[in-house]
């Protein structure tokens, strides 16, 4: 009897085969390419595991500074700063059109090099003054 398609791929998940190339490591953002396609949120990834995600239709405004490589994002009120190199144009244009899916901070700083040709150093959320406020103590 032939192997069905989930027997298989779990067998090489076990296997380690399968596993996503070298180079998807490195990425550290996805832009969808398709026609037509938007994506509702903004997923921010973060070197310890936490995922966070933020409404596009929150989004407030956003700027890209050259000289400190980042772009800042206003939503709702949080600050959200997306710090690297390699940002302009492709992240900054996708943000504008809502097809940027995923932002990933960098694992290390190894990982920023030549061969990379963006690098995320660090993401970071401020809250605004009067978020959490109000909270039992």
């Amino acid at each position: 009897m032939s192997e069905h398609a989930i027997d298989r791929i779990l067998k090489d998940r076990k296997s380690g085969a399968g596993e996503a190339p070298a180079e998807a490591a490195n990425k550290f953002y996805s832009v969808l390419n398709a026609d037509g396609l938007v994506e509702n949120f903004l997923e921010l990834q973060f070197r310890n595991g936490v995922r966070t995600g933020f409404s596009y239709s929150d989004l407030q405004w956003f700027s890209w500074d050259p000289e400190a490589g980042c772009i800042d994002l206003e939503f709702g009120g949080f600050l959200i700063t997306i710090k690297g190199r390699g940002l302009y144009p492709d992240v900054f244009q996708g943000i504008k059109n809502r097809r940027v899916a995923w932002v990933r901070e960098g694992g290390c700083g190894m990982q920023d090099h030549d061969g990379n040709e963006s690098f995320i150093e660090e993401i970071t959320i401020l809250p605004p003054k009067e978020f959490g406020e109000g909270a039992e103590e």
